[in-house]
């Protein structure tokens, strides 16, 4: 099954794409969040273009308490309700640490900036390391 990962943020959206049969996934863009209607529309657009069946999106949880919901994690849960009514086939993944390794990552290759493409990505391969 062909899978999008996704790393929400009010400003920008990382995107990975993966699959259940190779396990691996890839940062793939960033998508800049200027409204629902155009991130549903940007989506709708690559999941029919790269035969997606899902979407994993990132849910914060703080590690001092990880049954706690956030401010941020409220705000996914809404994007997330979007993404349903119109259509998507939705999983949720914790994303704990995961803009740490996606640090370390750019850190690695010697660049320096956020890459929420690589935080999408760890979102995604956590959730196929699990399936």
């Amino acid at each position: 099954m062909r899978l999008i990962g996704l790393d929400y943020g009010s400003a920008r959206i990382g995107v990975a794409l993966g699959d259940t049969e190779t396990r691996v996934a890839s940062p793939w863009n960033v998508i800049i969040n200027d409204s629902i209607e155009d991130t549903v529309e940007r989506l709708q657009d690559l999941v029919k273009r790269e035969k997606v069946e899902a979407i994993v999106v990132g849910i914060p949880r703080p590690l001092a308490d990880q049954s706690r919901e956030t401010n941020q994690a409220k705000e996914i849960r809404v994007f997330i309700e979007d993404l349903k009514k119109a259509g998507f086939m939705v999983f949720e993944e914790n994303e704990t640490l995961t803009s740490k390794i996606a640090a370390d990552q750019v850190k690695e290759m010697g660049q320096k900036g956020k890459r929420d493409d690589l935080a999408a990505a760890a979102i995604l391969q956590g959730y196929l390391d699990r399936a």
